[in-house]
């Protein structure tokens, strides 16, 4: 078997797939080796794991098939293998502790015996000190672009071009004429309507599109505006984004800010921050933790829900697919709102049953480590052999350092002289010492990584042990964690019809305190009446207490309790809200917590399948459906067997 790889560069130098697949052909025919196939990942970086390169990924699934369909993978050299440590040794391992080695091609050597190991260490250190000194060599070159002002590469931000572009020493920023007098337009719409939607459908309408040829969202055309390109004329090489060391320096150079020819004057800019700074502030909200936001959970026209607070006592979950592409697109999708508390506490059900349940638990245990299993390596013996090779190393150092320094003084030089000569004749072994302990340290990291996976399914059996207690208990937060933990997926399979109407508050306070509604008795209302008020009122106020506790349990709409209890619609839920608002509500129903109660009105249900990832549990639970809107809210791979029995397979 061959697996064969070159990078993009590679290929652009003429060294493709046909041209590597020759060389290991040859060499599998030159060791009378029997060649079942070929794995081959072109245009994939040597800096990528075994996982992240797709034939290479399949080369290690096949290995663990029984019967093996190989014994020897064949490369045409070391850098074919990985460029990086974590690239290259992994995988290597991973198919010796399965009885599979690699061969390289060039200086003809294989895995399977120390001297081979020795020169295979040598290649992966050579091959990322050449990765590391290419990198270096680039790097330099871009940040001398950026530091005598001229494009370094990268994104161009919108209203500028490249002048002189591809040619080495001449490439710079140049102002864009039509983005530019996109950017004019924007600003000049927005000091008029001070509103980001606003100048962004304007824009759309003028056919003034972004660089993409897409429509302005009110977000791009803000982002656009309020950059440092705009307002600062500047680019900053090396900024946020960069690569950084543990001091927080950028690692390939230093920060370097380039400006750029303006777009606007000092006057336009200092009107458009006048502009910004005289809007309204933004007020927070008090935040909500929603358990099943960041993809938890998708929607049928395949976005996902995000959390939302659409009024200040209704919490929902909104599909991203209402949101607009851009500006007047039009193109939202109709899924309705999902009433957070009611999704939430239905899919913690499932959690909870899938924790207090044995089988399942010890299903998704097993089926995770069937999924995993290639990435939890026992590093023991590599470190093992690692201290064993660096401790002979070290004695072969002093010994050969020891003998040198004899031979120079019987030679009668001096004592710095036979110094000078031990210690060019130890340095190569001191570089592979170097190798050997960088390699040494590299395992001790991914042990730990895989201790770490490990520790994941002692979660699960943690989990399993605790699932007796009263998980409802459990604070918000700490849900999310085990929701995560769990990689708990909720897939919302169907939807019930949205119904017309604004949304029952009322219904919504009893579904979030998790409470029946109480039944009004003579004594339950003299309980609460004092504090309803209405003295002055020629409503009867028990009357609208009864209609809004009817609602709660009916659905009704406003203007059908109106017309049924004499009652005016919009009165009635003019005086829910202020109740709401002013704690009222709250106070009251708490007086009549030990009262009779009735469950709540359940809408429509919608159906959710509830899955544990990476398994193929899953369950369907029904949840209640929230009420809809007409208006409002926004729609989102050498072998050990040479015998001429046994011929290798490579």
């Amino acid at each position: 078997m061959d697996y064969l790889r070159v990078s993009t560069e590679e290929q652009a130098n003429g060294y493709g797939i046909s041209y590597t697949g020759k060389k290991t052909a040859r060499y599998i025919q030159k060791k009378s080796w029997e060649h079942v196939g070929t794995y081959a990942d072109e245009g994939f970086s040597g800096s990528l794991e075994a996982d992240d390169r797709p034939d290479l990924r399949r080369l290690m699934k096949d290995a663990r098939k029984s019967p093996r369909p190989f014994d020897m993978v064949v490369v045409n050299e070391g850098r074919s293998i990985g460029r990086t440590g974590r690239a290259f040794w992994k995988w290597v391992w991973d198919l010796e502790d399965l009885g599979v080695y690699v061969a390289v091609v060039k200086r003809d050597y294989d895995n399977s015996t120390p001297a081979g190991r020795g020169q295979m260490r040598k290649d992966a250190d050579y091959a990322e000190e050449e990765r590391e000194l290419i990198r270096d060599r680039t790097q330099g070159g871009i940040q001398e672009k950026a530091e005598d002002g001229l494009y370094p590469g990268g994104m161009v931000p919108f209203g500028w071009d490249i002048a002189e572009r591809g040619k080495k020493g001449a490439s710079h920023y140049v102002v864009h004429k039509e983005e530019a007098a996109t950017l004019r337009r924007a600003r000049v719409i927005f000091l008029e309507k001070r509103s980001w939607e606003e100048t962004a459908l304007i824009l759309n309408s003028e056919k003034r599109l972004t660089r993409s040829g897409n429509g302005w969202t009110a977000k791009n055309v803000r982002c656009r505006l309020l950059g440092d390109a705009a307002l600062e004329s500047r680019v900053t090489w090396r900024g946020r984004g960069a690569e950084r060391d543990q001091d927080g320096n950028p690692i390939y150079g230093e920060t370097v800010v380039i400006k750029l020819p303006p777009i606007f004057t000092d006057q336009e800019v200092q009107d458009l921050r006048s502009a910004i700074a005289s809007r309204r502030p933004w007020i927070k909200t008090r935040s909500r933790i929603y358990l099943l936001t960041a993809g938890l959970m998708t929607s049928p026209c395949g976005k996902t829900y995000e959390g939302h607070q659409n009024r200040p006592t209704e919490v929902i979950y909104r599909c991203t697919g209402r949101r607009e592409t851009y500006a007047g697109a039009g193109d939202r999708c109709t899924c309705p709102y999902l009433e957070a508390t009611s999704v939430e506490r239905q899919v913690w059900k499932e959690v909870m049953a899938t924790l207090g349940d044995a089988k399942r638990m010890k299903a998704m245990a097993q089926d995770w480590l069937n999924a995993t299993s290639h990435k939890r390596m026992d590093y023991t013996q590599r470190i093992a052999e690692l201290d064993q090779r660096i401790a002979e190393t070290e004695d072969l150092i002093d010994i050969t350092a020891a003998t040198a320094a004899k031979r120079a003084l019987r030679r009668g030089l001096s004592r710095e002289e036979a110094e000078e000569a031990a210690e060019r004749v130890a340095k190569p072994h001191e570089d592979e010492l170097a190798g050997l302990e960088k390699l040494r340290r590299e395992a001790e990291a991914w042990q730990r990584e895989a201790a770490e996976a490990g520790r994941w399914l002692q979660n699960l059996e943690r989990l399993a042990e605790v699932a007796g207690r009263n998980l409802q208990d459990v604070e918000p937060a700490e849900k999310a964690e085990l929701l995560r933990m769990m990689k708990t997926r909720a897939e919302v399979l169907r939807c019930a019809p949205r119904r017309q109407g604004v949304a029952c508050a009322i219904r919504g306070w009893f579904v979030t305190a998790d409470r029946g509604v109480p039944v009004l008795t003579d004594d339950a209302w003299e309980r609460v009446a004092p504090l309803m008020g209405g003295s002055r009122s020629t409503i009867d106020r028990r009357v609208m207490v009864e209609a809004l506790l009817e609602k709660a349990i009916s659905g009704a709409r406003y203007q059908d309790l109106a017309s049924k209890c004499g009652v005016n619609s919009k009165s009635l839920q003019t005086q829910a809200n202020r109740w709401l608002r002013d704690g009222v509500w709250d106070a009251a129903m708490e007086l009549l917590a030990d009262a009779e109660q009735v469950p709540v009105w359940q809408p429509d249900p919608i159906e959710i399948k509830v899955t544990f990832a990476p398994l193929a549990i899953e369950s369907r639970v029904g949840v209640e459906e929230r009420e809809g809107w007409t208006r409002g809210g926004r729609r989102r791979t050498r072998c050990a067997r040479r015998t001429p029995a046994a011929p290798c397979r490579g």
